[in-house]
């Protein structure tokens, strides 16, 4: 505004002063105006007046010049300005409109690894982490059976595990997991068809807090501490005596959360029974059964972290002694029918369809320092507590188990041996199984790559198993090489 006045201003005095002139050259020209004959001294005065008027001409255009330019520039100066004005009104419209959607590039997609591949926002609201691991090994087992002509030999080369896990959460507090595996006859698998992909923890849920989280769907059962890490383990299978207190997976409702950061957690679910994500059992024409299921299990650490114990070896070679307690408790109520789920429970050969109450108890303790890792577990379980309607045995089974395994890294970080002792005790078939294993292990990376050999030998096996090459009632000696890559 300042800017016009001024211009405006100087517009003015170069009018008036263009005005002057014009007056003035009128004036000279009026008197110059001959009234009598001119002498040689007045022709010497209109020589001069001539001179002035011509110049007065001359400055009076150089005026009218002035005036156009600093019209121009005063047109030119609105002009800018309501230019200026528009491109701002045009600007700020589209920015309006462009925000929106454009609001997730104020918020950039990343992508990495981490402990697994992830994809996720800046705010890591929303985000989806990509775990995998493959264990592909070879077994040779020789079982001498105490039946004449009952002894023979298997090997081979098989997957044990190529499992495919998707987890992470949406708009912050939702989490979930969908994971499955290509290995067909996975315990608690939902599919056991050839080739099939198995699926295995499927659940979503809501995180409230760290101290309570819901989740819903096919997911481990919150018994046995080493089921939570099958990858992490210092053989290539968990104890045989393991097996028959393992309710492995199923379809449930859970609550778990963190109480002392680190320290103390626990985990309570409600299920369907031992292994029931199985829906060869609960899918079209199978029978659901009256077996409601209740878990629950919790941890206490010491000197480390809860999470120092996701796998067994001392891998990160502690430098303070680490420990942790765990202890778990579960009850399956009796089953009205010999096909309903979960169906037969892992116990002794020839004591027929347990389909009876069970009630089952763990304690587990684990500990690490400087490459040594200690691991042990006490197992109970009464299986068919009340007298079974029908297809069940007629009396109930008591049944101990426990194994004790250490570690130690002769080169820390790569080169590793252990050992495992562990016995299975059934009192009503008064059978005892005992199993010892020695392995020698190399870590190329850690978890993520390594191969691992292992030798057990099962005394008076009391069930078969393929993964573990046991066989029912026989003595087994089984050899393992297994090679990992996780990620």
């Amino acid at each position: 505004m300042a800017d016009q006045i001024s211009i405006g201003r100087a517009k003015g005095r170069l009018m008036l002063a263009a005005l002057a002139a014009q007056l003035a050259l009128a004036t000279v020209a009026w008197a110059g105006t001959p009234a009598k004959p001119v002498t040689p001294a007045a022709a010497g005065a209109t020589t001069t007046q001539s001179d002035t008027v011509a110049q007065l001409q001359k400055e009076i255009e150089s005026l009218k010049s002035a005036v156009n330019t600093l019209k121009a520039h005063q047109d030119s100066v609105w002009m800018a300005k309501q230019r200026a004005a528009e491109v701002r009104a045009i600007v700020e419209s589209t920015l309006k409109e462009s925000k929106k959607e454009s609001q997730y590039l104020d918020n950039p997609i990343q992508a990495g690894y981490d402990n697994g591949f992830f994809i996720r926002s800046a705010d890591k609201d929303f985000q989806l982490n990509i775990n995998g691991y493959l264990q592909f090994r070879y077994t040779y087992a020789a079982s001498e059976g105490h039946k004449p002509n009952t002894n023979y030999n298997t090997s081979g080369f098989a997957f044990r595990r190529a499992r495919l896990i998707l987890s992470g959460n949406a708009f912050k507090n939702f989490i979930y997991c969908i994971s499955g595996d290509f290995q067909t006859g996975i315990s608690g698998a939902s599919v056991g068809n050839n080739n099939a992909f198995a699926i295995l923890d499927t659940w979503a849920g809501y995180k409230f807090n760290p101290m309570f989280i819901v989740r819903a769907g096919s997911m481990l059962v919150p018994f046995t501490h080493v089921e939570y890490f099958s990858s992490g383990t210092e053989f290539p299978d968990f104890a045989v005596a393991e097996a028959p207190f393992d309710p492995v997976r199923s379809d449930a409702l859970d609550l778990a959360g963190t109480i002392i950061p680190h320290t103390f957690n626990y985990e309570v679910q409600v299920n369907n029974g031992s292994t029931s994500n199985d829906n060869g059992n609960n899918g079209p024409g199978g029978h659901f059964g009256n077996r409601p299921a209740v878990y629950g299990r919790v941890n206490f650490a010491q000197g480390g972290h809860i999470s120092d114990f996701n796998d067994s070896p001392d891998v990160a070679w502690h430098k303070h002694l680490a420990w942790l307690l765990g202890a778990a408790a579960g009850y399956e109520s009796q089953n009205p029918f010999a096909s309903s789920v979960p169906g037969s429970t892992t116990a002794p050969a020839g004591t027929g369809t347990l389909n009876g109450n069970l009630a089952r108890f763990t304690i587990d303790a684990h500990a690490k320092y400087r490459g040594f890792a200690f691991n042990s577990a006490l197992y109970m379980q009464n299986i068919n507590q009340d007298v079974p309607i029908s297809g069940s045995t007629a009396k109930s089974l008591f049944e101990t188990g426990y194994y004790l395994e250490a570690g130690y890294f002769l080169v820390p970080h790569k080169w590793e041996v252990a050992g495992r002792f562990g016995e299975l005790l059934t009192n009503h078939t008064s059978q005892h199984q005992y199993e010892g294993t020695l392995g020698l292990n190399y870590y190329i990376f850690g978890e993520n790559a390594k191969i691992q050999t292992a030798v057990t030998y099962v005394q008076d096996a009391q069930y078969t198993n393929s993964n573990l090459g046991t066989t029912a009632g026989s003595n087994d000696l089984i050899g393992q090489v297994q090679l990992q890559f996780k990620f």
